[in-house]
């Protein structure tokens, strides 16, 4: 195998060459970006590693992704990554200049002074999982045969990103379509397959970046497999279908919200600073309101209103798998320049051709059971614990019964980012 720095100048036209970028989320997340010529530490997380505007600008872009997947999938459970998305789209800012790196500062809300800056706030992230046994986040980049990066792009991907750089020949379209999918797999459990196509690549591919995450975690309260019962799921009002409904009876952080119609439970995972929030309307039917005022409600607004108490909770037993390209998303979001003739990342590789990108594909799966979660990204937030049940005398348990259509994040306390975001439409 080609180091990714063997280089072999060539001298041909200026012709416009594909980026393909690829993200999966496992639960899991995977994304590629495929890039086309056209004719540090390792320390475990701690409370400063991610500005309150970096963190920010993660869930601000991670709640319009959300709405933009479910303007073009109504009716469908989506469960997505804005993490590894945003860091895919990092990773290619990178290399990005001009009109092309502005447009995707703005859109992704991307506000650090520079590339290195930049670069940085997701080191920190990324450095605080390294050694989790639960989660895993991991970077690649394949580059065409006899083409090199440049040095500050490779050495931002290499120390900030983790990522890994390989030569590979996109001409041999189904064999590199084959080394592709096969670190995919071998990075998220086998869980996402077929990510990129072999008519996805091609002799013009000069690059493709990806970001897989991959999580495992149990719950600190599992669910009792003996309380599982089949009971109805209402899909509107009237119309129900048979579930496996777990229950369990337990000290929980939960919410009240009033101006969501609406109740919140977090259920946490062992030996981390991850947890599930689910948010349940109080009606069958209100999910689509919902989320249309989640768009306007921080993740600190909710969770710094929840507190501990005895729940008794009923939870379907689920399976979601989501797949999009997401060229038009991205486009509505305000980044279509980088797709286009005229975007510029000139500073990626030492060949003068220009680039573009071509597919942005994501893929992402959850499995959420009575031992916990399989899935690939993750939410962060720095949550307060409250002390109200050392003070107040005991409440009367609540209840979260979630038998109808909800909404959820996996999510970090700790570094205040969502890595996972879904809802459950139907089952």
């Amino acid at each position: 195998m080609k180091s990714a720095v063997n280089f072999k100048q060539t001298t041909t036209l200026p012709t416009r060459r594909p980026l393909i970028i690829v993200n999966l989320p496992a639960i899991l997340s995977i994304l590629a970006f495929i890039l086309i010529s056209l004719p540090f530490s390792t320390q475990g997380p701690h409370n400063n590693m991610a500005t309150v505007e970096f963190s920010n600008s993660l869930e601000t872009f991670g709640v319009k992704l959300f709405s933009e997947l479910a303007k073009t999938n109504p009716q469908k459970n989506i469960v997505f990554s804005p993490f590894s998305i945003q860091t895919c789209v990092a990773m290619a800012r990178m290399g990005a200049a001009g009109d092309t790196a502005a447009e995707m500062d703005k859109s992704v809300g991307f506000t650090a002074a520079n590339e290195e800056a930049l670069a940085d706030n997701y080191h920190s992230i990324l450095a605080a999982y390294q050694d989790s046994n639960i989660l895993k986040i991991a970077n690649k980049i394949y580059i065409m045969k006899n083409y090199e990066t440049k040095y500050k792009f490779n050495e931002l991907l290499t120390k900030k990103f983790f990522s890994g750089a390989e030569n590979i020949d996109f001409g041999e379209s189904q064999k590199a379509a084959n080394t592709i999918n096969g670190w995919v797999e071998s990075k998220t459990n086998n869980l996402i397959k077929d990510l990129v196509s072999s008519d996805s690549l091609n002799s013009d591919t000069r690059l493709v970046l990806l970001n897989a995450i991959h999580f495992k975690g149990e719950w600190v309260h599992p669910f009792p497999e003996h309380g599982t019962r089949e009971k109805d799921f209402y899909l509107d009002e009237t119309n129900t279908v048979k579930v496996r409904m777990m229950h369990i009876s337990e000290n929980f952080r939960y919410g009240e919200f009033p101006e969501l119609d609406a109740t919140a439970l977090e259920m946490p995972y062992k030996n981390s600073d991850l947890s599930m929030l689910v948010i349940l309307p109080n009606s069958r039917t209100g999910l689509a309101a919902l989320e249309e005022k989640l768009k306007t409600t921080s993740l600190h607004d909710l969770t710094s209103k929840m507190y501990s108490t005895k729940v008794i909770v009923d939870m379907p037993k689920f399976k979601a798998e989501f797949s999009a390209e997401l060229k038009d998303v991205l486009t509505n979001l305000g980044m279509g320049h980088m797709f286009s003739s005229n975007a510029d990342f000139s500073k990626m590789l030492k060949s003068p051709e220009p680039l573009q990108v071509s597919k942005v594909i994501h893929k992402a799966f959850i499995e959420v059971n009575e031992k916990g979660t399989e899935a690939a990204a993750a939410t962060a937030m720095v949550m307060l614990q409250c002390c109200m049940m050392e003070i107040f005398p005991p409440m009367p348990p609540k209840e979260f019964i979630a038998d109808h259509p909800f909404h959820y994040m996996l999510y970090s306390r700790k570094q205040n980012i969502s890595l996972f975001i879904g809802n459950v439409e139907k089952l």
